[in-house]
Parts: structure tokens; sequence; C-alpha cells
């Protein structure tokens, strides 16, 4: 069993935005696919979760990014999962390019959800556990700041039918994607540093959120909101 999980994969222009580097949402789609195709190899994938009506979900991430890919790049992903608690289950990545140099470190939370009720399970309850290696922590727990960033602006958003993923809400990735088209500094074309995302309440199609946007020099924040509860909370810097 690979306890410690490796993948090679060759950046695409599909996967770069107009600057020739990658999409920070696309980004998060191939750490989300090469954790999915780890969690099979460890008895945890789809197909048995789906057996039950389950599925994975990520409830908080954090990234720390040295450099974004670019075209050319051949991506080398080493993914292992961390000590679980109360129904969270920490899964660290690293990204390195060809010539070994690190370009992103990431700690995604994940929990398992029933699909009808929409509520986490313990995974005991079912009989699921994730076995751990013995490897360090890359980086603590995902924590977000305390408060959001001074407001720069409101926007309103509705989900389209093409954001709807199999597990039948808006995919987490989206949430990025929203929130870069209301930043200046990704309009530039500059590259993330760090950024971390909660994800609190799901959107279904043709539900809308508000979006308070925050800035404070080269930070921003993004914080959705519906129904008077938070959706989303996203805290990204930039590079100056």
């Amino acid at each position: 069993m690979e306890l410690i999980y490796t993948r090679d994969y060759p950046v695409e222009t599909t996967d770069l935005n107009m600057y020739g580097k990658m999409r920070p949402a696309r980004l998060l789609e191939l750490i989300q696919q090469v954790s999915g195709l780890h969690a099979e190899i460890l008895g945890l994938g789809a197909e048995i979760l789906g057996k039950d009506n389950l599925s994975w979900v990520v409830v908080r991430e954090k990234l720390e990014i040295t450099r974004m890919p670019v075209q050319d790049d051949v991506l080398h992903f080493v993914t292992w999962p961390g000590k679980g608690m109360h129904g969270l289950f920490p899964r660290y990545m690293e990204i390195l390019d060809q010539d070994g140099r690190s370009l992103v470190r990431s700690c995604f939370l994940w929990v398992i959800m029933n699909k009808t009720s929409r509520v986490m399970i313990q995974p005991g309850s079912y009989g699921l556990d994730m076995p751990i290696p013995e490897k360090e922590p890359l980086m603590p727990l995902p924590r977000l700041p305390k408060k959001l960033l001074p407001e720069i602006r409101k926007a309103v958003f509705t989900v389209p039918y093409s954001f709807i993923d199999v597990v039948g809400h808006m995919n987490n990735t989206r949430y990025v994607e929203i929130s870069e088209n209301h930043l200046e500094a990704a309009r530039l074309g500059k590259e993330p540093r760090d950024m971390v995302i909660e994800f609190t309440h799901e959107l279904r199609l043709d539900e809308s959120m508000e979006l308070e946007i925050g800035q404070e020099g080269d930070q921003y924040s993004v914080q959705g909101t519906r129904n008077g509860g938070p959706v989303f909370t996203l805290f990204i810097r930039y590079e100056e």
C-alpha cells in the first residue's frame, strides 16, 4: 500500500491564464484529483464511499506558493494523509518542478459527508479508517485570520449549471475562480503567494451569495454570505 503517493503531471496550455501561469483554480483541481487517486489506493475512494452514499468534501485548505507553474513544467506531486481528529482528515501535498524545486506546499482538511443528509459523518460508525505513514506534517493545520480586511467593494454571484459537480454543489475550486475575478492583483498578473480558504456552507444550482471583498496592501479577503451566514471565506496574498 502506497502511504506516500507520487504522480507527475505535464502542464498544458489549457491550465494557464492570460499571463501564461497556471490558474489558481486549476492548481486546486489538480490537488483534489491527486488526493482522490491516493484515496482510492488507500481503500477510501469514491467508489467505496459511494456504496454508502458518502463523499469526500474539503472544508478548509492552505497553500504556500513559491512560484506558479508555467508551460513546459512537469509537476511532481508528493502527498500523504495526516492524523485525523473529530472526523477531520488532513492531507499534505508538496509540488516540485522537474528540477526538484518546491513550488507549492499545501494542507487540505477533508471530511466525509452523507450525500443525502449533507451532514458530516463520523468515519468510525462506517468502519472507515485512514492509514497514516510515519512522516512529519508539512505545515500546521490551516487556520483563518480572525478578521476580514477593510472592505473595498461588494458583489453578488449566482451559481450557474456548469459550476455544479458530481456531489451536487458548486465545486470548491470555483470559489477561488469567482474571487479572482474581483481582485486587481490577479487581473494584473501577479502570482498568489499564500492562501487559506474555509468552506462553511455549500451552494446549489441557481443559489446566490453576496461577496464582500477586502484589501490591505497585497492581501485580500473575500467572504461569501447567504441568508446572513458565511458560505466561504478566503484570504489570499499576492507577490508585491
